[in-house]
């Protein structure tokens, strides 16, 4: 959900936390109303099945959640490592260019790891790494049309045409990757269904008129921190379990140390 991605993962923590912990409270102070209306009413067992079925609702739905956001993060990861590839590729194969196009070409690819490394540890400079992405893109292919309209023609152009598209289509590939997120509608699934299974928790809970406020404080803890680690994973690149961008490093410290 977009909304959460503004605030860190510790905030969010705290404050569903905190919910959750009131809705128990006013599902305990519920079931004690009901009671005083119906002194038979905690004496049945349906609360206790409704909770059990409940919970279990919650963990399929935690369960299914941390599978699609799960998915969504390893594509992150291969995208990455995709990128990286392509460019690596691109970077060799433009040594077959004359001195001058060779260097402008592995100058201009380092740049586009450089900036895409920016972008990820600061999200502020995102849509100017966009925007600089694309202009670099244009600038290479423009080096290849220029020397294709020269007479380049051959296989090994051909191979070099080819790497620089690579590097233009995973682009766009990573940017899909980004915008793959839980829908929201999942989403507004996902907490009302945690506050009403606490809310139904603390109806339970009163039936012998006794709070037990740190096994219900226990059961908050642990069950957000799994919906923390989903929402953790939908971020592309915020929190806890971010993208590596290893890949890209690696290749960034090859491109350095053949500099001319």
């Amino acid at each position: 959900m977009i909304l959460l991605d503004q605030y860190p993962l510790w905030a969010v923590y705290v404050v569903t936390v905190v919910l959750a912990l009131v809705f128990a409270e006013i599902g305990f102070r519920l079931g004690r109303w009901l009671q005083r209306r119906d002194p038979d009413s905690g004496k049945t067992g349906i609360s206790g099945t409704v909770v059990g079925g409940m919970l279990g609702l919650m963990a399929f739905l935690l369960a299914f959640c941390i599978g699609i956001v799960l998915n969504q993060h390893n594509g992150r990861k291969a995208m990455v490592v995709t990128e990286a590839n392509a460019v690596g590729t691109a970077y060799l194969r433009a040594g077959f260019l004359d001195e001058a196009d060779r260097d402008l070409s592995r100058n201009l690819l380092r740049e586009y790891v450089e900036i895409r490394l920016a972008a990820a540890t600061d999200e502020s400079v995102l849509q100017s790494t966009l925007a600089r992405s694309e202009e670099i893109h244009s600038e290479l292919w423009s080096i290849m049309e220029d020397n294709v309209h020269q007479g380049q023609d051959s296989d090994i152009m051909a191979l070099l045409v080819d790497s620089i598209n690579e590097v233009i289509d995973v682009h766009s590939l990573r940017l899909a990757a980004v915008d793959l997120r839980l829908p929201d509608l999942l989403w507004m699934v996902l907490y009302a269904a945690t506050m009403l299974s606490f809310l139904l928790v603390g109806v339970s809970s009163s039936a012998d008129g006794k709070r037990d406020p740190l096994a219900i404080l226990l059961f908050a803890l642990a069950l957000v921190a799994v919906l923390m680690i989903i929402v953790d994973l939908d971020r592309p690149q915020q929190g806890v379990l971010t993208v590596s961008q290893t890949a890209l490093s690696d290749v960034l410290r090859q491109m350095t140390a053949t500099m001319p």
